[in-house]
């Protein structure tokens, strides 16, 4: 489930400092708009890193959250340990400090992936109204002890703009929650999606791979990410 290594296509990771302002992360200094990237469950990796990095040599102050600093904060845990961990995350709570942050930070753009994704709706929901970027979110729901709402259930009134990005062959959505997100977003006209044949969850590794298509699709979504964010 998502994004554990390091990708060679964003380059070497940049030098970084932690931060601790509402929520916990590490930064990278660059000069230009402010952005968050917001992880999955296995919080600050290598891929995270990298990519933040990619973002700050491009023109930007790159804060990545993690939202696991109290929590066992370690990017080498296996996928039970990582969703045993995520368990104990208090989303909406979470969520609440995020909004916060982003206000005294003036960030003005999030990129959430996965469990990040689904903040980056929740934010919107919540009136973030700076570029709003969610890849391969889960609006479905994920179960939790302090619970935001599932995606669905709001996305159709939704008031901010979100772009979302999601692979067509999607194991952890499936074929039917697919189906439903073209719907959803079809019915508002402030979400677009760009959804990819043939890639899978956590298709972005796939700029590193070997099938030719697969790499198109990943490359296609790092450019057109790059273009909300940079213009």
């Amino acid at each position: 489930m998502c994004h554990k290594q390091k990708i060679d296509f964003f380059g070497d990771i940049m030098e970084h400092h932690s931060f601790s302002d509402m929520v916990h992360g590490i930064s990278f200094a660059g000069s230009g708009r402010n952005i968050a990237i917001l992880p999955d469950i296995y919080g600050l990796t290598d891929f995270y890193k990298g990519y933040a990095s990619y973002l700050a040599q491009q023109g930007a102050k790159v804060y990545l959250a993690n939202p696991w600093k109290d929590l066992g904060d370690d990017p080498d845990v296996t996928r039970e340990e990582a969703f045993a961990r995520r368990a104990k995350l208090r989303d909406s709570g979470y969520c609440d400090r995020i909004a916060e942050f982003l206000n005294k930070c003036d960030v003005d753009a999030i990129v959430g992936f996965c469990l990040g994704g689904n903040f980056c709706l929740e934010l919107a929901r919540r009136g973030y109204s700076g570029t709003n970027v969610s890849i391969y979110p889960l609006p479905w729901g994920m179960d939790n002890q302090d619970k935001i709402a599932p995606a669905f259930e709001y996305m159709p009134s939704l008031n901010k703009e979100v772009s979302i990005f999601m692979g067509e062959a999607d194991y952890l959505a499936g074929p039917d929650n697919i189906e439903r997100l073209e719907s959803v977003v079809a019915r508002n006209a402030l979400l677009t999606l760009d959804l990819y044949p043939g890639s899978n969850h956590g298709f972005f590794t796939d700029i590193d791979g070997e099938d030719e298509s697969l790499k198109a699709n990943a490359l296609d979504a790092i450019n057109k990410v790059n273009k909300i964010l940079f213009g």
